[in-house]
């Protein structure tokens, strides 16, 4: 488009100009340039206007914002707006001031933005505008009045509020209607022309605006317009009037304004009424002038139905009709007017009576008198039209229209009667009309209609005040108006009187709802200013449901008419709220004689009814007349009512007749009428029991009625009535009704002494006891009534003591205190008792809390030890809430007992009770831990309520003195403490004699299993109990836990901690909250959580001993160590190794511990007890006090005669001395080896002068017992030295070891189904084993360099030691194995198993292949016999559930599985070459374990989503399973990775077809953690900070496979799992490629996060590594890898021939595809060059191996190629990719060669048996 044919830019009338541009230029040479600048969009390219002079003072800021401000987009007008208000804000006034010419003309066009956010940000800009240049805005002042005025009418209100405030802002109050009207015809015109000119396309941009956003904008600007107009009128004074009425009737007489009258948007017609009525409120003149049309528009739209119109509508109605009253001789009222009012009230005011029904009354007082006529027919039309719209659905069914329609219905009603109060015929008849026709229809309809909801309204307290009114009336001096108020009152009590009597009497059976409508019409007849309270309560009930059925569409009627009938549902409460309005008020309120008639006349109905038929309706309706009308003729009713009823003589006409009883005074006749009436009936009901549900709401209507009695009669006699009902009645309820009614009243002094009476006090002890006996004997329900007058009595008055009498209320107490005590028992029902426990603590809390003094009373003690007692309880069955509700009672009484007392301690005292009786408890019971926790909880809870409630003194050791003398009770002596350790069982030695821990001479007999599962030791539920008590701890409350008060119990922790120990066979240092216990069966169950609990109190609290305290403790564990040995020494060495970590030890006064135990004097006479403390203390003496010890006993063994050699005090004590010496942590300081080697020497001795005594190849179930403690001090003593000097030893030393090594092994074996059957002998084996394993690690395995050794040492292990040793061994573990029962395993049974599985695991490969097991072979195996016997014995241990099992037999088949596989290779080549496809399986024991375990992991895992980790427990079945699971893949990864290629093809087959590697996947990733950081890795976090590159995970160290001293746990699982997803990585990356292609887009993308982030570095570390270590060399080709880049660089040269390839590896290796570039390539053709780089991708693609076994094949079949071999005619490669063959077959016609895998699946996919070159038959 040429720039001629552009659109203009608006606003720019002139053609650009160059010339123009030339001249402006050169006139404003150095100033400012006059242009702001142009938009870059097309269209509306608009600049801000200026002149010449104000442009050069325009600020540059200011520049850039205001050309924003003429964008389209809204987003940057809003920012543009910001930004202008920011600046307003920053510059100073006279920059800003120069933006006003500017301003002025954007603001018209941002104040009608068709977008609210610009009409909204455009004020609030406009507003800080006005703040800043203040007034130097008058200038610009009729420019921007119009849209300012218009903005303050806009629709949108935060816009209008904020161009309110704009202007407020810039003009006070009294100056805005002179600025008004000095901008007025400017302001007017600017309206007319919005008005009349403007149309929806003129005011909007049609290329930027769509149709529907015109007319919106169109309609808003006129509508606002309008209302602007009629602001202006309101505001304009009277100095500026003419001008504007000169303007304003040039608007009214234009004939489109009124127009918009019958406009059909609402929003236009609102404003054009709203415009009218202020015309004719401020400038009548004008109206007047203008009358015929004013008058039509607005009185002939009385049946307007829009909401938004009609408010606006009938507000200039009435200013019309008020202001201007001949404005109805321009309209016709019957024609035009009154049929329009008349459909509007027929309609309810169409959904808007709220809003137009207050406007009735003003509206129909101005009506004129000849419309009205003589008054009939209109208001009989009138208030037809009302009654019509107030039966309208929408207006019943909404609380607030029915409210508005009745409330105008009334006072119209009222307005009318009073404007005709004459006893003219006319008037008459109006009067007539008005009463009986309507205001009696709506009463009658209000009472008797089920659905009305008119109660609900005020027409009640309407009719009342009517009645008021012509009360008034009939005082007047005006007879003529007296005698008529006289005839319309008469007219409406005869009718009103037989309305109530007529429903009381007609409905006897459904009078309940009617009787809450006639007591509320006789309330609001009484007192409509009290009666409301009782309105607003049924309107607080029925006004939300309104609410929600105005909301709601498409409800039944009878939903909504349910929504009225719940208010029956607080019936109750409104007869309390009517009484509580009523008593008091017939003293002072000058009730009506026609009233006092109509109530005695109701009365007499409802007691007829009451009394006659027994109707709870009409008793109900009697009770609140009684309370309405508490006078004396109604009393006198109900008594002659009475009367005639008791002498059977009444009448239906005697009844309507004057009372025969007549009293001068209320209070006789309320007193007689309690005695005839009240009390009998309440005695008639107590004694029908009471139990009915009717009956209950009968005596609550009976109470209600007495209630008022008390209230009408003298003080004298209020305690006669209730002494009477309290003793006459036996059911509680009404004495607890009446007394609470009467204290809700502010008259109650006389209840506060009845309440201390006898005649109250044995009425509630007898309900306590009564009560005590139901819950006890569990023959009948609780009552509540019952609760309740007991909770009363019991319950504090103002001055905080017990309303009852102090002596009743402990016969109350001692009543509970047995209750309780009896609760107690099993046996009773469960609820009834715990309702009494509940009540009773509801009870004693207030009372507690509320009567002072109470703990003088001695049986408050006694509830409170109950009570405690009871909170003490480990019963289940109590819920929670009831728990803590009774230990707040206890607390609570506690608290009171220690303020009261000042924690005094007496013998007799209750805390002294609580603490002797917790001692009692724990001592003498049985408990379970979570009982123990229990009761020390509450014995804490109990402190430190009683340390709170002390008072705070400024020695905290005066008020700590009372909790240290209750904890003491509690405590047991050291005597006790004594007696309990004794009573322990003794099978804690069976570990101990295992792990070596403690020496024994003579061995005690296997103990038996004397230990219950579930009942602990007494000493262990006292350690228990003092732990969780100090776990309860708490550091705010400063409790006596020092270490003088709890020595004891610290000794005794240790002591229970050890013994739990030795009952799971844990070792004495191993912790118990890492380490899972064995599993072995008989095991106490309370055992480990016992352990963990004093394991963990016991961490904490020994880290707060100084030094002065470990000292102590150190010294009475030597103490008792040294007194019994056993358990007492183990607990000091645990003692010591806490103290070793402590920061007490690494002070300069760490304690001498070899000083403490006397030094080289207790070595002098050794014992057993002497003994065990030894080897508990050497391992943390220093080294020098080691070397002392040892140099000592080695000594004396060097002297030892061999009588003395199976001693304590000879060579067993001293051996094991010597053994724990070289045990020591830091043994590597000692370097004095020679005394280890006499030692050795020594023992060579004994063997060459007492070889009988060495239990050498012999039955050791025959040999000396005696002789078996020291064998295995002498092979522990051996394990020590070969592992510490092996270096030092002699050959003869060596030979001594080995020979009886061997020889013991020999002496293990000869009776194996017994070796579990004797401990010591368990013992010895396990020693033998440990000896074994040393031995194997030292000497046969070639990585353990060891100088000075023998040089024949390892070839005499090899060839002879070895094997006689270890082909022993095995059979005997699957002997054993065979004979043990894993799932009821002992202790001694598992840690000889440990010992064995570890010493077999180290059987060298040449043994094993050479086993003597019995033959276990498989039909069809090519696998040798031997071989096949291992696989099919071991593989079956795979599956044993224990972990040292499963761990041996893996350990041992991955030394034969590279044997397995050159047996697959043999039987590969002896196969038939002829074959297509060879399948290999594993090995059939191997492929038993891998099918049998997918099965097991399917019902595992089978519903757990990939990429979900699940969590193993330790040592469960599922635990075992999956272990096996990953073992046995494991095992076939090893198999796969030791095979050659051609053999991995095969045994690809096999996994491909089974699937397997699939499902292995899948498990693997529900059984990896997302983030695989090894343990050591997490316990380094603290220290180290790991990077990428040496980070620790699962991927980067192998899993734990230690055997021996290592428990299951659930990371080892994980482990295991990551250990075999990256052999698969490593081993199977096409086959793990091509499973990770197939899955869906949420596994694949978690897959190849998961590998690139932490297996993918590893493998391609891995791969590099292999390629730059590769121990041959290729023939013809180099390769070279760049571990930074992770390429591999091949280069092959054959001649002339060379070519370069480079393979890059992908960041999520192996998945990804590998990459393969050309490098410098010589004498290749680029066809072949693409045939070998297609081949390599293939082969590194496709091929189950590393990069460097791609490379080889790639490489031979380049060799093949250049041997003249010719390719496959349809792979085009010479070696096939699967299984590595050559092309063999060869067609006979155009002798091509093809492979035969290739012909094979050629034949099969074409269906065709030519050849595929020459299509020759083949």
């Amino acid at each position: 488009m040429s720039g001629r044919q552009k659109q203009r830019t608006k606003g720019n009338v002139k053609p650009s100009s160059s010339a123009r541009t030339a001249e402006l230029m050169a006139r404003e040479s150095g100033g400012a340039m006059g242009f702001i600048g142009f938009g870059t969009m097309s269209g509306d390219l608009g600049y801000v206007p200026q002149t010449q002079d104000d442009d050069s003072q325009l600020d540059g800021d200011f520049r850039m914002v205001l050309r924003k401000l003429t964008k389209k987009d809204v987003v940057t007008k809003l920012k543009a707006l910001q930004e202008f208000g920011t600046l307003c804000k920053e510059k100073d006034r006279d920059t800003v001031t120069a933006t006003l010419p500017h301003w002025s003309r954007l603001y018209g066009r941002l104040t009608i933005d068709h977008d609210k956010r610009v009409r909204e940000a455009t004020q609030q800009t406009f507003q800080l505008l006005v703040e800043q240049v203040k007034r130097n805005l008058a200038p610009h002042l009729r420019s921007l009045m119009g849209p300012w005025l218009l903005a303050q009418c806009d629709t949108y209100p935060a816009a209008k509020t904020n161009a309110r405030a704009a202007f407020e802002c810039a003009f006070p109050l009294h100056k805005q209607p002179d600025a008004i009207g000095f901008c007025s015809v400017q302001v007017i015109q600017y309206l007319q022309g919005n008005l009349f000119k403007e149309t929806p396309t003129t005011l909007s941009d049609a290329n930027t605006t769509t149709p529907e956003e015109q007319e919106e904008k169109y309609l808003r600007v006129i509508s606002s317009s309008m209302l602007a107009l009629g602001e202006l009128v309101a505001m304009v004074t009277e100095k500026y009037l003419a001008k504007v009425s000169e303007q304003l009737a040039d608007i009214l007489g234009d004939g489109k304004l009124w127009k918009m009258g019958k406009h059909q948007s609402p929003m236009v017609r609102a404003a054009f009424f709203s415009l009218l009525g202020s015309i004719c409120k401020y400038m009548p003149s004008v109206a007047e002038t203008h009358f015929a049309r004013i008058s039509p528009a607005l009185l002939g739209n009385l049946d307007e139905s829009e909401s938004a119109v009609v408010s606006s509508l009938w507000e200039a109605v009435l200013i019309l009709v008020s202001q201007l009253p001949d404005c109805w001789s321009h309209v016709s009222p019957r024609k035009a007017v009154l049929p329009k009012l008349w459909s509007f009230l027929r309609n309810g005011g169409h959904g808007y009576a709220a809003t137009i029904f207050p406007s009735l009354l003003p509206f129909l007082s101005k009506i004129p008198a000849d419309v009205i006529g003589d008054g009939v027919a209109f208001y009989g039309e009138l208030f037809g039209h009302l009654k019509t719209g107030l039966c309208k659905d929408s207006v019943s069914k909404t609380p607030s229209e029915l409210e508005a329609v009745v409330k105008a219905y009334m006072e119209c009603l009222r307005y009318v009667i009073s404007r005709n109060l004459s006893m003219e015929e006319n008037c008459t008849k109006i009067q007539n009309l008005l009463i009986e026709d309507h205001i009696l229809v709506l009463l009658e309809s209000s009472i008797v209609e089920y659905n009305s909801h008119l109660s609900t309204t005020s027409l009640y307290s309407q009719t009342t005040t009517l009645i008021s009114y012509l009360q008034k009336q009939t005082i007047t001096d005006q007879s003529e108006a007296s005698q008529a108020a006289n005839n319309i009152l008469r007219l409406l009590w005869d009718n009103i009187t037989k309305l109530c009597l007529t429903q009381i009497d007609a409905h006897a059976e459904a009078a309940s709802e009617l009787i809450d409508r006639i007591v509320l019409l006789l309330c609001n007849l009484v007192s409509p200013e009290r009666a409301e309270q009782l309105l607003n309560s049924q309107k607080k009930v029925s006004g939300v449901k309104f609410d929600l059925e105005e909301n709601a569409s498409g409800i039944r009627k009878d939903q909504m008419d349910d929504q009225f009938e719940r208010s029956k549902v607080e019936s109750q409460e409104r007869t309390e709220v009517i009484a509580g309005a009523a008593i008091g008020v017939a003293y002072v309120a000058d009730i009506s004689d026609d009233l006092v008639e109509l109530a005695c006349r109701v009365t007499n109905s409802a007691m007829m009814a009451a009394k006659a038929i027994s109707s709870l309706p009409h008793i109900e309706f009697l009770s609140k007349i009684v309370a309405i009308f508490p006078i004396t003729s109604v009393f006198d009713e109900v008594l002659n009512v009475n009367s005639c009823l008791q002498s059977d003589v009444a009448s239906a006409e005697s009844s309507d007749q004057k009372s025969a009883i007549s009293h001068d005074n209320v209070h006789a006749a309320a007193m007689e009428c309690f005695q005839q009436v009240f009390s009998p009936w309440v005695l008639n009901l107590d004694g029908d029991g009471g139990s009915d549900t009717c009956m209950k709401q009968e005596t609550g209507f009976v109470v209600d009625m007495l209630h008022v009695v008390l209230h009408c009669v003298e003080n004298v006699h209020k305690a006669a009535i209730l002494d009477e009902i309290c003793c006459n009645t036996r059911s509680p309820l009404v004495l607890h009704k009446l007394v609470t009614k009467i204290q809700a009243q502010p008259d109650r002094v006389f209840l506060s002494t009845w309440l201390k009476s006898a005649k109250f006090g044995e009425k509630v002890v007898g309900l306590a006891d009564s009560l005590c006996h139901m819950m006890a004997d569990s023959q009948s329900a609780i009552r509540k009534q019952s609760w309740d007058l007991i909770s009363l009595g019991l319950s504090t008055d103002a001055n905080g003591e017990p309303k009852m009498n102090a002596v009743y209320a402990e016969k109350v107490l001692l009543k509970f205190t047995e209750a309780l005590q009896s609760s107690k028992v099993k046996g009773h029902h469960e609820e009834q008792t715990h309702n009494a426990v509940s009540f009773i603590c509801d009870v004693a809390s207030h009372f507690f809390s509320g009567v002072e003094g109470c703990m003088v009373i001695k049986s408050t003690e006694k509830l409170l030890f109950a009570l405690f007692q009871i909170g003490c309880s480990d019963t289940s069955t109590l819920s929670e809430a009831l728990r803590e509700k009774i230990n707040s009672a206890w607390k609570t009484g506690v608290s009171v007992l220690v303020k009261q007392t000042g924690g005094l301690m007496t013998e007799d005292g209750v805390l002294h009770t609580v603490a002797s009786w917790i001692k009692m408890t724990l001592l003498s019971s049985t408990h379970t831990l979570h009982r123990c926790h229990h009761l020390a909880q509450a014995v804490h809870t109990l402190c430190v309520t009683v340390l709170s409630s002390l008072p705070q003194c400024e020695d905290d050791g005066s008020s700590l003195h009372t909790i240290e003398e209750l904890l003491s009770i509690m405590m047991p002596t050291s005597e006790e403490w004594e007696s309990n350790d004794k009573q322990l069982s003794q099978q804690w030695q069976v570990s101990v004699l295992l792990n070596s821990a403690l020496t024994y001479a003579s061995l005690p007999p296997t103990p038996k299993s004397d230990i219950k599962q579930d009942d602990m030791p007494t000493s262990v539920i006292l350690s228990a109990f003092i732990a969780s008590l100090l776990e309860a701890r708490d550091d705010e409350q400063q409790l006596p836990w020092q270490y003088d008060f709890m020595e004891s119990a610290i000794l005794e922790m240790v002591h229970a901690l050890e013994w739990c120990k030795g009952m799971l066979g844990l070792q004495s240092q191993t912790k118990v909250n890492t380490h899972l216990p064995p599993p072995v069966s008989h095991m106490p169950a309370y055992c480990q959580q016992v352990a963990l609990s004093l394991e963990t109190t016991l961490g904490s609290v020994l880290k707060t001993l100084n030094a002065g305290e470990w000292n102590a403790l150190i010294s009475q564990a030597i103490s008792k160590s040294f007194a019994s040995g056993g358990l007492w020494a183990l607990s000091l060495g645990n003692i010591l190794a806490h103290y070793e970590c402590s920061t007490s030890a690494s002070t300069q006064d760490k304690c001498n511990i070899y000083d403490m135990i006397g030094g080289p004097d207790r070595l002098t006479d050794m014992s057993e007890t002497c003994l065990h403390t030894l080897e508990s203390v050497i391992p943390y003496l220093a080294t020098d006090s080691v070397l002392e010890v040892l140099q000592i006993n080695i000594a004396v063994l060097i002297t030892t005669d061999t009588s003395m050699i199976s001693n304590i005090s000879g060579g067993l004590g001293l051996l094991a001395i010597i053994t724990k010496c070289c045990q020591h942590p830091q043994w590597d300081r000692i370097t004095q080896y020679d005394l280890i080697i006499s030692c050795v020497e020594q023992l060579v001795t004994w063997r060459d002068e007492w070889e009988q005594g060495f239990l050498f190849n012999c039955d050791l179930f025959e040999a000396n017992v005696e002789l078996i403690p020291v064998n295995t001090a002498i092979i522990r003593f051996l394990q020590q030295a070969i592992k510490k000097i092996p270096s030092s030893l002699a050959s003869h030393h060596w030979d001594f070891v080995l020979c009886s090594l061997v020889s013991w092994i020999q002496s293990c074996t000869e009776n194996i189904k017994d070796l579990t059957s004797s401990i010591p002998v368990a013992a010895l084996c396990c020693a033998v084993c440990d000896l074994l394993t040393l031995a194997s690690n030292l000497l046969g395995n070639p990585s353990v360099n060891i100088s000075n050794v023998p040089s024949n040492l390892a070839t005499e292990w090899n060839e002879f030691f070895s094997e006689a040793a270890f082909t022993v061994l095995l059979p005997v573990l699957v002997e054993l194995l065979d004979t043990i029962d894993l799932s009821n395993l002992t202790i001694t049974q598992y840690h000889l198993l440990q010992s064995l599985c570890e010493a077999v695991s180290h059987t060298p490969e040449e043994h094993l292949l050479d086993n003597k097991l019995p033959a276990k072979l498989h039909a069809g195996s090519w696998l040798p016999d031997n071989l096949q016997t291992l696989t099919n014995t071991l593989c079956p241990m795979l599956a044993k559930p224990l972990r040292c099992v499963q761990l041996a037999a893996y350990q041992m088949l991955t030394k034969v599985m590279s044997s397995i596989t050159k047996h697959d290779e043999e039987h590969l080549q002896d196969s038939s070459k002829d074959e297509e496809e060879v399948i290999l399986t594993p090995p059939p024991g191997l492929k038993d374990i891998l099918d049998s375990s997918e099965v097991l992991m399917a019902s595992l895992l089978g519903d757990v989503p990939v990429g979900e980790c699940v969590v193993m427990e330790p040592g469960s079945e599922a635990y075992h399973d999956t272990l096996m699971y990953m073992l046995g893949w494991r095992l076939y990864l090893a198999i796969f990775k030791a095979a050659s290629a051609e053999i991995r093809a095969s045994y690809a087959v096999h996994m491909r077809n089974t699937k397997c590697v699939e499902h292995l996947l899948e498990n693997l990733f529900c059984l990896m953690p997302q983030v695989p950081i090894s343990s050591r890795e997490s316990s380094n976090k603290s220290t180290t900070k790991s990077t990428k590159s040496n980070q620790v995970t699962m991927f980067t160290e192998e899993p734990q496979l230690k055997i021996k001293d290592c428990f299951p746990s659930s990371v080892e699982i994980q482990h295991q799992a990551c250990a075999v997803y990256l052999s698969s990585l490593e081993e199977l990356p096409a086959m793990v490629r091509q499973w990770w292609n197939s899955q869906d887009k949420r596994i694949a993308p978690l897959v190849e996060k998961f590998t690139g982030k932490y297996v993918s570095p590893v493998l391609c570390t891995r791969e590099l590594q292999g390629v730059q270590c590769q121990p041959t060399a290729f023939d013809n080709m180099t390769v070279k890898a760049r571990p930074m880049t992770w390429e591999v660089i091949a280069t092959y040269a054959v001649e002339e021939l060379s070519m370069d390839l480079v393979i890059q590896l992908a960041t999520n290796h192996p998945l990804g595809v590998i990459t393969v570039d050309s490098g410098q390539k010589v004498g290749v053709s680029q066809s072949q060059w693409r045939n070998w780089m297609l081949q390599l991708t293939t082969f590194l693609t496709h091929q189950n191996g590393s990069i460097l076994d791609g490379l080889k094949l790639w490489k031979r079949n380049v060799d093949k190629r250049f041997e003249g071999v010719d390719d496959c005619m349809i792979c085009f490669s010479v070696i096939h990719g699967s299984n590595y063959s050559l092309p063999k077959l060869t067609c006979k016609t155009c002798k091509k060669k093809f492979h035969s895998a290739c012909l094979y699946k050629w034949f099969s996919t074409s269906n065709q048996s030519s050849c595929p070159l020459c299509r020759s038959p083949f």
